[in-house]
């Protein structure tokens, strides 16, 4: 490696290194150097996705103006028109103009939305239940258990009379089923949580050891 990439290469380490620390150092207080390094993570996010949106916006352009038939325009420029109009929400008398595109990406993320969890959870869930368990004594226990999850969880989402018009002797049997599905439920935001903590954890342990990487590497320069 040349003497060039061996100087690039350190300088991207050290500002690595310095960046890092920085944030670490919201560990001891809120001071002035996490804030630094939060507004160069949000500044630099902000500028790569502007960036990435207007190298799209212009190679959508340029597909669109290559078409031609009028067909074809009209679907790449669509699109387009959406986007100016959602601009004009930024204007107080022309708000209502982008009300139309605010509309379609509404209406567009709920039904993604609605499609992910029916296709993603729902439908799965119902499949599992409806598949015939395996003779063993496990999977019939997990069998249940996933009955009993999704039963219990959907129990809790679904709409009841008021209580007052339930019967006596159902009061309990409610009182329990909505407890076992909000128990379910929240055993399945722990372990998603904690999911979110170990992706976390292990982006830290990564930071640390390419500081202890850097450091080896600096420690033996400096003494020479």
């Amino acid at each position: 490696m040349s003497a060039m990439g061996i100087g690039v290469e350190m300088i991207v380490a050290i500002i690595a290194a310095v960046i890092t620390l920085a944030i670490f150092s919201y560990l001891l207080s809120d001071n002035l150097l996490y804030r630094w390094a939060l507004a160069l993570l949000v500044g630099g996010g902000t500028g790569f996705a502007f960036g990435a949106a207007m190298h799209y916006l212009l190679t959508w352009l340029e597909e669109g103006w290559q078409q031609t038939s009028v067909v074809g325009q009209v679907v790449y420029g669509i699109p387009v028109l959406l986007g100016l109009l959602l601009l004009f929400k930024s204007v107080p008398r022309l708000s209502p103009l982008g009300n139309i595109s605010m509309g379609f990406v509404l209406g567009a993320g709920a039904a993604l939305a609605l499609a992910g969890a029916l296709l993603g959870t729902l439908l799965p869930q119902v499949l599992a239940m409806s598949l015939p368990p395996d003779p063993t004594t496990t999977a019939l226990i997990n069998a249940a258990i996933v009955i009993a999850g999704t039963l219990a969880a959907l129990f809790v989402f679904s709409p009841m009379p008021a209580y007052d018009a339930v019967e006596e002797r159902s009061r309990p049997l409610i009182l329990w089923l909505r407890r076992l599905g909000r128990g379910f439920i929240a055993v399945a935001l722990a372990v998603a949580f904690a999911g979110a903590l170990t992706t976390a954890l292990t982006l830290m342990v990564e930071r640390l050891w390419s500081l202890a990487a850097f450091f080896s590497k600096l420690i033996p320069l400096l003494g020479g």
